[in-house]
């Protein structure tokens, strides 16, 4: 049987692949802050990621709470270069990618929903 970290490997190898090139990296991240597992094409360092991904994650779910929500789906930032870092929730943990410039961002949606619904 496949160990947690085993299957979140295929998971992110999975995006990275079927992403066609417009996801540069992608990243799991435990909610407290630890990098689980990634892969990347750029300089990326996973412990800072992890670090900064949950502390926004953090700053999301007290926002949220403030408008009586029962949480949030996806955060999407859209950095100066044209790049991209997209947030999902997976299971109890955050799925980051960071995008080429430019991306197809419907594409790369769908992608991450095929992956992250449970649905085979």
């Amino acid at each position: 049987m496949a160990t947690a970290y085993e299957t979140f490997q295929v998971l992110v190898e999975s995006i990275m692949v079927s992403s066609k090139g417009w996801v540069d990296a992608v990243a799991i991240v435990s909610q407290d802050g630890s990098p689980v597992t990634f892969s990347a094409n750029v300089d990326f360092n996973p412990e800072y990621i992890a670090a900064a991904t949950a502390a926004i994650g953090g700053a999301a779910t007290a926002v949220v709470e403030l408008l009586n929500s029962k949480g949030y789906e996806k955060i999407d930032v859209q950095l100066k270069d044209k790049r991209y870092l997209l947030i999902r929730m997976y299971k109890d943990y955050y799925v980051i990618c960071v995008t080429k410039p430019s991306p197809n961002l419907g594409f790369i949606n769908l992608i991450l929903e095929a992956f992250l619904s449970g649905k085979p």
